[in-house]
């Protein structure tokens, strides 16, 4: 798989503002593009002092989508949201 500098900083970018609207309190990412589905590896805090790991899996039409296309946003924001609901949001 060819991959360019400029399309994992674009899909970077898409996957942290989308993890900025779950509104999680503490976070840091991944992103591995594999040829079918990308992963995006999340960990969040989920309280004191405690952290867990969270494997998502996109593709990658579907990321880029994601940033533009509302219908796209919103199922992945809602995929998302329950995978991650066990991290602690922001107050």
């Amino acid at each position: 798989m060819t991959l360019s500098m400029t399309e994992l900083a674009e899909i970077r970018e898409v996957v942290g503002k989308l993890l900025d609207q779950l509104e999680l309190d503490a976070y840091l990412f991944e992103v591995e593009p594999k040829e079918d589905q990308w992963e995006i590896n999340v960990e969040c805090a989920v309280g004191d002092d405690n952290w867990e790991t969270v494997r998502l899996t996109a593709k990658k039409d579907i990321l880029y989508h994601g940033a533009d296309d509302a219908v796209m946003h919103e199922v992945l924001l809602d995929n998302w949201r329950e995978a991650l609901s066990a991290c602690v949001k922001k107050n």
